[in-house]
């Protein structure tokens, strides 16, 4: 894990970190769903600062640290919701599901300061969307107990062009516990989830092109399949107009249909974050 922390100034690279905190491209639940049944809409807008550290991808033994400033926005009601979870767009509502198009992402490596991928192509900014069908297998003041079901596809872009890069299946049971201390609200999240993917999506991260090979780089074609499973763990905390949230996430690739690739340098891989905002304006109506 490099312990290089940078501290991302404004410009073209600041307005696409901030793109990425507002859309929640780490897909962490740091954030806990509302229940909205109570009222119609909840806005809330504000400012914050968030300190992560995440692997260059899934299976990279290096890792890079960022410290950046991110709007706090949030908007949620009966339709849409958007936080630091990412966009959704319900379609369908039950008594205990539904059904969303949701939106994440990963960020981008420049191959250079990679050493698994030194001299191949960087690898952009990949956003995915797609259904989710959701299911709450137990709901109460306190706890939830939901199964997340989303297929995403997969468009890689330097913003300058598009590419399809396959799809993306992550099956995930989540754990939620709120609770109340005076004017503090507290939320414990967990999830265990599971990662499988097109051969393309897989290839993007993974294959090695013939004329990418090396002395210590084999080529290499990843298949489609298991990609490995995931624990997230998060907590939150909010009073009045304080909100704080960190979340650590453990990634393993062990039995992964890629875990071969020489571009698999780390089988183990640990996502670390806090962060940090003033609500300026909350309302419901």
């Amino acid at each position: 894990m490099m312990p290089l922390t940078r501290l991302i100034g404004f410009g073209e690279k600041m307005t696409r970190l901030a793109i990425f905190a507002l859309l929640g491209l780490l897909s962490t639940p740091v954030y806990s769903d509302e229940d909205i049944n109570d009222y119609e809409t909840l806005f809330e807008i504000g400012v914050g600062v968030s300190v992560v550290d995440i692997p260059h991808y899934a299976g990279s033994e290096q890792s890079e640290s960022y410290a950046l400033p991110f709007p706090y926005f949030k908007y949620e009601s009966k339709k849409v919701s958007l936080n630091r979870d990412g966009l959704k767009r319900y379609l369908f509502k039950g008594d205990n599901w539904d059904l969303d198009i949701s939106f994440s992402g990963t960020i981008p490596v420049d191959s250079d300061k990679n050493r698994a991928r030194r001299g191949m192509p960087d690898l952009d900014w990949v956003g995915l969307a797609g259904p989710a069908f959701n299911y709450q297998v137990f709901n109460n003041q306190h706890h939830r107990v939901k199964i997340s079901v989303p297929l995403r596809f997969g468009v890689a872009t330097d913003f300058s062009q598009f590419d399809s890069v396959g799809w993306d299946f992550a099956p995930s049971l989540q754990w939620r516990y709120k609770t109340f201390s005076q004017s503090v609200e507290w939320n414990f999240i967990s999830s265990l989830g599971l990662e499988y993917a097109s051969a393309d999506y897989n290839g993007y991260y993974y294959s090695v092109d013939p004329q990418y090979q090396t002395t210590t780089r084999d080529a290499y074609q990843a298949d489609s399949g298991y990609g490995g499973y995931k624990l997230t763990f998060g907590i939150n905390r909010r009073e009045g107009k304080l909100w704080v949230g960190a979340f650590t996430r453990y990634r393993n690739l062990d039995d992964a249909t890629f875990a071969d690739s020489p571009l698999v340098t780390a089988k183990d891989n640990f996502y670390v974050g806090l962060a940090a905002a003033w609500i300026i304006k909350s309302e419901r109506y």
